[in-house]
């Protein structure tokens, strides 16, 4: 009986620090935001391209499609091209998680 009472007895302290700190382990929510205008710059190495004043960063994960969904490479973005981009803030800047080369509206 002592030995119930005893795993009880931790079993209730365990939750109730796991409940304490549980939200401090919930993920933060990530917000994708929609922007659209011309390529105003690209950097030479195609970590960064620049549309209507705000700089977009380009990593591996970078999805680069055209209107049909066909995905395309860093390459294919050429200056003066409109584009839809779906951005992300991150602490640098605006993570492009999406480019969407498109035809002028």
């Amino acid at each position: 009986m002592k030995l119930e009472k005893g795993f009880f007895i931790k079993w209730a302290i365990f939750m109730l620090i796991l409940l304490a700190f549980l939200p401090g382990f919930q993920g933060k929510r990530v917000e994708i935001a929609s922007y659209s205008g011309v390529i105003e710059s690209i950097d030479k190495d195609f970590k960064f391209i620049v549309v209507s004043g705000t700089k977009f960063l380009i990593f591996s994960d970078t999805k680069i499609v055209d209107q049909k969904g066909s995905m395309l490479k860093a390459s294919d973005l050429k200056l003066k091209t409109f584009v839809a981009i779906e951005g992300v803030p991150i602490p640098d800047g605006l993570y492009a998680k999406k480019i969407m080369i498109q035809k002028k509206p």
